[in-house]
């Protein structure tokens, strides 16, 4: 008789990039003293020195504020907060216009460029290495999906490749794909994967539009809250499946807790929230 409850294993795992695999928390106040001391810095930054150039100065708090987002979008979302346009309203008369978002945008372009490939930025996080390589192990197909440009995010992986072995077996991109927290990042990995059931895909994220771009898909969520951007509560309330401090605790994630539960016909998105 067929049955519509999937109860075979995880075939795909898609991962977003800084805060999730690379650019982890570290300090590096030697080199920026406004640091955090949190991770994905390499889209903090840039926004931080392009808006410097325009005389406004904004927090590496509010710069986080709409991460996860496609960059452009990102900006625009920049521009909107009431911190940014007090600023520019006191420097120039009035709110920032298309024009402004449009220069912006060419400061910010060549300065990601940098610094997604920065030595201290483009590592991979603690873990991250053999969570890949337990995932291929397990023939479970690896995705990467971002909010970064197309050639910043393959200048990445290369250098991720060639430096440290890791290698994704699809990539989708944010110029053409509509980004999170839709979820189409997720079905276009899935499509190039020739994964077919959504109940056999796991999104793994450290931001809440991460997460609302997985559930919206229908897929298993992880949630990372101590190495990107977003902390334990903001990821909490994006309603994850789980819960865990880094990438590292992936494999176990899918191996031991969510294997299972397909197994007994058990589907994503339950209410189930398991924390480590």
């Amino acid at each position: 008789m067929y049955n519509r409850t999937y109860t075979g294993k995880i075939q795909l795992a898609v991962l977003d990039t800084a805060g999730t695999f690379c650019d982890g928390p570290q300090d590096l106040r030697n080199r920026w003293s406004e640091d955090d001391l949190r991770g994905c810095k390499a889209p903090v930054v840039p926004f931080y020195e392009a808006f410097e150039k325009f005389g406004i100065t904004l927090s590496w708090e509010s710069i986080r504020k709409p991460m996860g987002h496609y960059k452009p979008t990102h900006l625009r979302m920049l521009l909107a907060l009431p911190e940014c346009q007090e600023q520019w309203m006191g420097k120039y008369g009035r709110k920032p216009n298309e024009e402004d978002f449009e220069k912006i945008l060419a400061e910010f372009r060549p300065l990601m460029t940098k610094y997604i490939v920065d030595p201290d930025l483009a590592k991979p996080i603690k873990g991250a290495v053999e969570c890949i390589r337990k995932l291929k192990e397990a023939e479970i197909k690896v995705g990467c999906d971002t909010g970064y440009y197309a050639s910043d995010s393959a200048a990445l992986n290369k250098k991720l490749a060639d430096e440290y072995d890791m290698h994704f077996d699809v990539t989708t991109n944010s110029e053409i794909v509509q980004g999170r927290p839709s979820p189409f990042m997720v079905f276009d990995c899935m499509a190039k994967a020739n994964v077919h059931n959504v109940n056999a895909v796991v999104k793994i994220d450290d931001t809440a539009g991460g997460m609302k771009c997985g559930n919206n898909a229908g897929c298993w969520t992880i949630g990372l809250y101590a190495t990107g951007s977003n902390n334990y509560d903001m990821l909490a309330a994006a309603k994850p499946d789980f819960l865990v401090p880094s990438v590292e605790y992936v494999p176990d994630i899918i191996f031991g807790e969510i294997e299972p539960r397909l197994r007994r016909g058990i589907r994503p998105g339950q209410g189930i929230i398991e924390t480590i």
